[in-house]
């Protein structure tokens, strides 16, 4: 099989799973309010192809032309939040993820900042 035919194959099978469905979830139904799930999808592919040719030198006559290909690939879903529609609104909610967890470093950075400042200045009263 060629590479570009595995290629083509490999791109036929992504579609079936990168579409809208993937993406949002079907509604649920949560007492009175109705609830979408949201995915992020992620997709990373590649491939390559090789020849040969005769060897040449002392190693002549050992071995022949040869030719190689693949590909390789990889799909991810993941969760990350939720569309609500309640009496009449629609809001997002999102859920905990990679965003949120740099979301509470940030947080943490004034405090952080500020243990470092006493420790110094408290190491400052000793020497003196």
């Amino acid at each position: 099989m060629l590479v570009e035919e595995i290629f083509d194959k490999f791109s036929t099978d992504l579609r079936t799973y990168a579409d809208s469905e993937t993406v949002f979830g079907e509604a649920i139904d949560l007492g009175d309010a109705k609830v979408v799930p949201i995915c992020k999808l992620s997709v990373g592919y590649g491939g390559g192809g090789g020849e040969g040719k005769e060897p040449s030198g002392k190693n002549e006559g050992s071995g022949g032309s040869g030719s190689g290909g693949g590909v390789g690939g990889g799909l991810s879903i993941e969760p990350v939040g939720v569309i609500v529609s309640k009496d009449g609104e629609v809001s997002v909610a999102t859920i905990g993820g990679k965003e949120s967890k740099l979301k509470s470093l940030i947080d943490m950075i004034p405090e952080t900042v500020e243990k470092i400042t006493e420790s110094r200045t408290s190491g400052e009263d000793k020497e003196e």
